[in-house]
Order: C-alpha cells, then structure tokens, then sequence
C-alpha cells in the first residue's frame, strides 16, 4: 500500500494531467450532482473554493448558488486553521501567502468553521470509506476536529474531487475527519 505522500504525488500528477474542456466537463457534472443533494438544497452558508492546478471546479455551483440567494464563503487562512469569507461576484480578492486568492475582507466578516452549513472540501486523494487526503497543509483536518465528535452534525462536510482520484483504501491518520459524502463528476460517496 503506497503511502500518503506517494498518493498525494501521484494523484496531484493526474489532475495536472486534465485538459481544459475535461476539467469544464468534470465541473458542469459536479455541480449538476450537487444541485440534486438535499443537504445542498437545505444549506444556506455554503463554503466553496476555487480550484487550481487541476482541482475539479466549483465556479459553475458557485455562480448558480449565489443566483439562489445562498451566502457563499471560501477560506481565508488564518494562522493554523481556516476562517471563512463571504464572496460575492464582483468581490475584491487578494492572493495570499500560498498564492491563491481569498476575498479581501476585515476578518469581523468572515465565519468560524462551525457557523457554516455545507463545506464542499477539495482533496488530492479519497477512498469509498469518505476518507480523504488533503494538500498536506492539514487546515481541513484542524479547522473541522470538532466533528469528530459524534453529537456534532454541522456543518455537512462533503469532499470533491474527480473520480480519478480514487483510491482502493486510504489508511486514515488519527487527526483525519472523515467526510459525510463525496460527491465526484461520476459519482457519490
């Protein structure tokens, strides 16, 4: 069994690999998965992000929850764990210390982890059991512990990716929080 760093390499490798009209392909699939999910239809504060490097897509979900009126935040990170800003189409953006964009926002705007409804998380590596591989970074893992305990339901945490990023079984670490659902161009979880 190859270990996490060997899956996140490889796996990182074929996203890379994805062509341009299969990633729109791949995103327009996605999103239409997700719009048919309940725990989509009931969220209000939806907690996305923008992909790069051959991450599936969110823009066309995004473009269409913020047409529904749904409040959309991506990850500022802050320090060790994540926050969450509102985003909006127009909104100024600045690029951060890992090179991707957030929304420039004062940090009174934005959302602690627990106050979302629905976080749609990119991963590198997932396997049939909701167990992910992240980036490596572990902001996922350290901004959700809390919903390692089992009384605590919200926010709804669903991975996606695309369904070449699946793997037979993924070791999970003992900081790991497994995803209620994942949800790939193909297929859900």
């Amino acid at each position: 069994m190859q270990n996490h760093d060997e899956l996140r390499q490889r796996n990182r490798k074929l996203r890379a690999e994805l062509e341009l009209e299969q990633l729109e392909v791949a995103a327009n699939a996605l999103a239409e998965r997700i719009l048919s999910l309940d725990e989509y239809r009931q969220a209000q504060r939806v907690a996305a992000y923008f992909a790069v490097n051959g991450e599936i897509g969110l823009a066309p979900l995004i473009d269409y929850a913020l047409t529904q009126g749904k409040n959309v935040y991506l990850p500022n990170l802050d320090q060790q764990a994540l926050r969450f800003s509102p985003y909006f189409h127009a909104q100024k953006m600045r690029i951060n210390k890992f090179r991707l964009p957030e929304p420039d926002v004062d940090e009174a705007e934005m959302l602690a982890p627990d106050e979302l409804d629905l976080v749609l998380a990119p991963l590198v590596v997932f396997d049939s059991e909701r167990n992910r591989i992240g980036m490596g970074g572990g902001f996922y893992d350290r901004s959700f512990a809390f919903r390692k305990r089992p009384e605590i339901l919200q926010p709804m945490l669903i991975g996606v990716a695309h369904e070449l990023q699946k793997v037979e079984r993924i070791v999970p670490q003992e900081w790991d929080v497994r995803l209620d659902m994942i949800v790939t161009d193909q297929a859900v979880y």
